[in-house]
């Protein structure tokens, strides 16, 4: 059941109708409902509240029409059936009800919303089409997570025309799992927003996380940021997230929130026209084009003040800015001749900044230098911090190119588009041309109801450019979606892609979570190897007070919950606790603390 299968471990394999026997899979036939998907995988409950079956299949080739949002308290997994050349994937499309009014409710909207503890959802298969059946608008997103310790995967899922942000946690300590995605054609607020992108989430007002993994993703066309990571992003004691092998086009700000993502590794991405606001060699922060003092660029990354929050410090939630732990490596980054063509030929222009005391200061703007210039290499990189100012502050980079050639495959209408887009909100802040809700996306058909399938938008690009074999191994930089043999061949090399637990190269003990708890906290642990392994835990005299586990575990990463109880079920005292892990020739050992 995949409330066992994947619990604690990365996994990455596709779900098929396969895999599960059919007491475990429920069909959701389409019949044209609107309203049918939601109310049967709601509806299909046990006595206790949890969901019936760990599987709901969605027929391929058809739209199914969703009238509010699909909220899932308990493990389950989403799945599109395969389908065939012609065919379209299992299809989720907002539309309003009969009154002409949405039912999605609560901000963001979103498809879907996951709660409870300790749960499981994973979503494969699928096209998500943001824009409302009616065409009076379009979701906020896919999927928002709350809850806690839960854990979030979406393999193989492709989204079109969300408003803003595709995947959102307001989770607590949420593992995310987030893989061969593509997440296109952002349609933003029409009445001039300006954020957005693929993930939001990791501190701050956007939850916390313990684990996040994205890697094989396209990301195309956001009126923001290409992810938005916030403050610490992993909590301490848990591993690095890893943001791997995606590829972002048409990004208006930045791949990343310009002062987030601590405890992140950046690595074998593909850049294609980020900072596309246009970028700008100001650094007082003011004005339309959004600039920020400092980690304007592709890879920068602000250094600010230490956190001093009382409230946040107590929730671990405060960035270390002396180790903030961001790495880059072997990223590629690309500027196509049309976004060239506008930065080099653009006006500068300026604008009046009015401050408190009535003092009136103008601000200009001017742009980047041409195709291969010096300022312009290093202006793309870090704006204006640079590799020597951060490596104190636990910022590296390390073997990072621009491909001046890349021989992008991509129809220049979308880099125009989006060009025509930035332009429209850049003086004012707000779109005066483009202000239809929906109208204004760039869809080649012209058909917004209707998503084009496959997609009209090809991410490959030319094998002689230094992209091809830039990333580690020698393989692509970017979505290696877009290159299958590639693909296969890297599948073969990954640790981070097989159908089994992740082997990692690290004997590992990680920090209890919460800590202090009541009544439950979490131990997780990695294996390099296959090992017998023994986790107990014991009290100050050395006693045991509970093995939680004695078996034979493969490599990977494991977690356990412990409810403060002994051997015999009975609850110890307040106190401070040892746990230890051991597999015969190591053995760590921690402690925690139960408050009562």
């Amino acid at each position: 059941m995949i409330k066992t299968i994947l619990s604690g471990a990365i996994v990455l394999f596709s779900l098929s109708s396969s895999v599960f026997a059919d007491d475990h899979v429920m069909m959701v036939e389409w019949d044209g409902t609107p309203g049918y998907l939601e109310s049967t995988i709601m509806a299909d409950t046990t006595a206790t509240g949890e969901q019936a079956h760990d599987v709901y299949m969605l027929e391929a080739n058809k739209v199914y029409l969703q009238l509010s949002e699909l909220n899932l308290s308990s493990s389950c997994a989403i799945v599109g059936a395969d389908y065939a050349d012609g065919e379209h994937p299992a299809t989720i499309q907002p539309i309003t009800g009969a009154e002409g009014t949405s039912q999605f409710t609560g901000w963001p909207n979103a498809n879907i919303k996951t709660y409870g503890a300790h749960q499981t959802y994973h979503f494969e298969n699928l096209l998500f089409n943001g824009v409302f059946a009616d065409e009076s608008g379009a979701m906020f997103g896919v999927l928002c997570t709350y809850g806690e310790s839960n854990t979030i995967i979406v393999n193989k899922v492709t989204s079109v025309h969300n408003s803003v942000i595709t995947y959102f946690n307001f989770g607590l300590a949420e593992r995310w799992h987030l893989t061969n995605n593509t997440a296109v054609q952002y349609t933003s607020y029409p009445g001039g927003m300006y954020f957005g992108g693929f993930f939001w989430g990791g501190g701050a007002w956007g939850g916390t996380l313990k684990e996040l993994l994205i890697q094989n993703n396209t990301i195309e066309g956001a009126h923001g940021e290409g992810m938005v990571l916030w403050d610490n992003t992993i909590l301490n004691g848990y591993n690095d997230a890893r943001i791997d092998h995606n590829t972002f086009v048409n990004i208006i700000n930045w791949p990343k929130f310009y002062r987030g993502g601590n405890n992140s590794h950046w690595t074998n991405n593909l850049m294609v026209n980020m900072v596309a606001g246009p970028q700008t060699h100001n650094s007082h922060g003011q004005g339309p084009s959004l600039n920020h003092p400092g980690g304007h660029g592709y890879m920068g990354t602000l250094s600010q003040s230490e956190c001093t929050d009382s409230l946040l410090l107590a929730l671990g939630r405060c960035w270390d800015n002396n180790n903030r732990e961001i790495h880059y490596n072997n990223n590629v980054w690309h500027v196509t001749p049309e976004m060239h063509d506008l930065q080099n030929n653009f006006e500068p222009w300026c604008w009046d900044v009015t401050d408190t005391n009535d003092v009136v200061t103008t601000f200009c703007d001017t742009m980047i230098g041409g195709i291969g210039s010096t300022f312009d290499y290093e202006q793309a990189r870090w704006m204006d911090d640079s590799t020597a100012a951060q490596e104190v502050n636990g910022v590296t980079e390390e073997n990072n190119v621009e491909a001046p050639n890349l021989g992008f495959n991509l129809d220049a209408v979308y880099t125009t588009t989006q060009i025509a887009r930035t332009i429209d909100w850049l003086d004012n802040k707000v779109h005066d041309t483009h202000t239809a809700n929906v109208g204004w996306n760039h869809q080649a058909d012209g058909n917004n109801i209707v998503v084009e399938w496959p997609l009209p938008l090809d991410f490959s690009y030319s094998t002689s450019s230094v992209a091809y074999t830039h990333a580690e191994n020698g393989m692509p930089a970017g979505d290696l979606n877009h290159f299958p043999d590639k693909l296969a061949e890297w599948e073969l090399l990954s640790t981070d892609n097989n159908d089994s637990q992740v082997s990692a190269n690290t004997f590992s003990l990680n920090q209890n979570y919460p800590n202090p708890f009541n009544p439950t906290t979490e131990i997780s642990f990695t294996l390099d190897n296959a090992s017998n392994v023994n986790l107990t835990v014991f009290n100050m005299l050395g006693q045991v007070v509970k093995v939680l586990e004695n078996a034979s575990l493969n490599a990977g990463i494991h977690s356990y919950n412990w409810d403060g109880s002994d051997q015999l079920g009975q609850s110890v005292s307040t106190g401070v606790y040892l746990y230890t892990l051991t597999d015969g020739a190591r053995s760590i050992t921690k402690k925690m603390a139960l408050m009562k």
